[in-house]
């Protein structure tokens, strides 16, 4: 045992240093900001409007202790996640701290951890080839996207790479809460997918389905033909595991739905989808006169265009957009599908949004490939072999619940390049841990704790 957790410590090593290399040396996209610059620097020189927010917020947390009420519009639009870890360097290290650069660091030390517990998983396949289940995890960093979004500098000052990190820390954890046994990484698990909520509002979306398709499947599994094609002492680990985790991720999300409903009296996330709801009814002429021309890029005001007696009326907006879209699905998801393409075949050089430079060749056959990673995903999840495993059950939660979460986001809000990245490296990673679940064998399906 002692031995394993010394390989994987130097595996973790040199996965970091990596990462660490990708992050300081590697650049997808020219003219990204300097790893050095200070928090005051990274305002003045940000291409977007993110960013200065967020640092804004920080610099006004680390010299006041909390947020004024001059930007506390902020923790209406973003979780305090990113924006508190912000706050957290420069109270530490002072406001000249190079805090992109610390932030990278963070970063590969984040996703060191996530690569060595996928390695782990894939090593039960690849006992006598340590290469290949060594070289395996860092193959989603073989994509522009995951570098981009993950490690280079226009990626860590969104702080979405810190949100993906938990998130697939959550995954792996849970699957090694059933794998072992062992109650405490489902409250790990839980405890991941909290601070990826924490860190980007899109992941509490992810959370709720979560936790729809938790309770579903719970309720389900006794009534259905499911529950006798596992063994039934792989079952109950599996749902020890999922009603953990969703409880823990709650009970740790509670606090900032309280401080909304204390000061906002709701206990939303965020905000923001009084603006969807907004866009949807403003016509395309205004968006472009006020510089949200991404909003029509992206079909983002589907409910004044599918139907113009509606534009304008910003006091029913959130009816309107529910009526229209019952009425129109066709035309709707007609609208969406008209300029999905070029948003997933984008090249990441369309960091801001819209999509403005036309794809290379090396950007469609990379986005190719993802968009067959996730094909091949659907076809893995299904075999008898595949079924038959515990494990099934949970990689069946997870992806049920991350289709239907984004298929929601794409159905209400605009399309931006950037809210493509996840599911793409999503794909990749899911890929994997559906290869390791189709060859894994039978017989070390579940080691106890005590074991």
């Amino acid at each position: 045992m002692r031995s394993l957790k010394h390989e994987s410590l130097w595996i973790g090593v040199i996965y970091f240093l990596i990462l660490l290399a990708i992050a300081l040396w590697v650049r997808d996209i020219p003219n990204q900001p300097d790893p050095f610059i200070t928090i005051q620097q990274l305002i003045e020189k940000s291409s977007m409007g993110d960013p200065a927010s967020f640092a804004k917020a920080a610099i006004d947390i680390a010299e006041n202790g909390w947020i004024s009420s001059a930007n506390d519009w902020i923790f209406n639009l973003w979780p305090p996640g990113f924006i508190l870890l912000e706050a957290s360097i420069i109270k530490v290290l002072g406001p000249e701290a190079p805090v992109i650069l610390v932030l990278q660091i963070m970063t590969a030390i984040l996703f060191a951890f996530v690569l060595v517990l996928l390695h782990d998983l894939l090593q039960h396949i690849y006992m006598k080839r340590k290469v290949v289940a060594f070289t395996l995890p860092l193959i989603i960093f073989a994509f522009p996207v995951s570098r981009v979004c993950l490690l280079q500098p226009i990626g860590i000052t969104l702080g979405e790479g810190f949100a993906i990190g938990f998130f697939l820390l959550a995954i792996l954890l849970a699957f090694r809460s059933v794998v072992r046994n062992a109650l405490r990484y489902a409250a790990y698990a839980g405890l991941c997918l909290a601070l990826s909520a924490y860190f980007r509002s899109q992941f509490e979306i992810l959370l709720l389905a979560l936790t729809g398709w938790g309770i579903l499947l719970v309720i389900a599994l006794p009534l259905t033909r499911l529950q006798n094609s596992i063994d039934p002492k792989f079952v109950k680990p599996v749902v020890k595991t999922i009603v953990s985790v969703l409880f823990i991720a709650h009970a740790t999300t509670f606090p900032w739905r309280a401080y909304h409903w204390n000061y906002q009296e709701s206990p939303v996330w965020v905000f923001t989808s009084s603006l969807t709801f907004r866009n949807s009814v403003m016509t395309s002429n205004y968006l472009e006169s006020i510089q949200a021309g991404w909003v029509v890029a992206g079909g983002g005001n589907l409910v004044c265009r599918i139907d113009p007696k509606t534009c304008g009326d910003t006091a029913n907006a959130k009816s309107l957009f529910v009526r229209t879209f019952i009425r129109h699905p066709l035309e709707w998801y007609s609208l969406k599908f008209d300029v999905i393409g070029k948003y997933w075949f984008s090249s990441v050089r369309n960091w801001a949004g819209v999509v403005n430079n036309k794809s290379t060749s090396v950007d469609i056959i990379a986005n190719g490939l993802l968009l067959i990673a996730l094909i091949v995903l659907v076809a893995l999840l299904f075999p008898r072999k595949v079924r038959s495993h515990s494990s099934w059950l949970l990689l069946m939660w997870f992806n049920a619940s991350l289709f239907s979460a984004y298929m929601l986001i794409f159905t209400v809000a605009q399309f931006e390049v950037r809210y493509f990245y996840f599911p793409k490296i999503a794909g990749i990673f899911m890929v994997l841990i559906v290869t390791w679940l189709n060859y894994r064998p039978m017989k070390t399906e579940v080691h106890l704790e005590n074991q």
